[in-house]
């Protein structure tokens, strides 16, 4: 059973050691993406909602001090679904040539 494996067994299918995977558990560090993938794999788990997560708190840690970051927050939330993956891989409303954002229909001047 892999819930009941101790850190030291754990820690290296991520590369990192008990004391650093023991410090993401307790919430004090964040994993890398690629610790994380790793994570997951090992525990046959979608690694888009632990990446949702990691992401979340990298951001809440990095503007905790910033008065706007709840706006933001906000306004990520309300853009979210300008910013779809299309089939190629890029970020709708971004062509690899201008890599300047296209204004989404409901915003364009009046």
């Amino acid at each position: 059973m892999k819930d009941r494996l101790k850190l030291r067994e754990v820690a290296p299918v991520a590369d990192m050691d008990a004391a650093l995977l023991s410090k993401v558990e307790k919430g004090i560090r964040l994993p890398t993406r690629e610790q994380l993938q790793k994570l997951a794999a090992f525990y046959s788990t979608d690694v888009s909602e632990w990446e949702a997560k990691r992401l979340a708190e990298k951001y809440w840690r990095d503007h905790a001090d910033n008065p706007a970051a709840t706006a933001a927050a906000s306004l990520i939330l309300e853009s979210a679904g300008i910013y779809a993956v299309n089939k190629s891989g890029g970020i709708l409303g971004i062509t690899s040539a201008s890599k300047t954002p296209a204004r989404p229909a409901d915003s364009a001047p009046s």
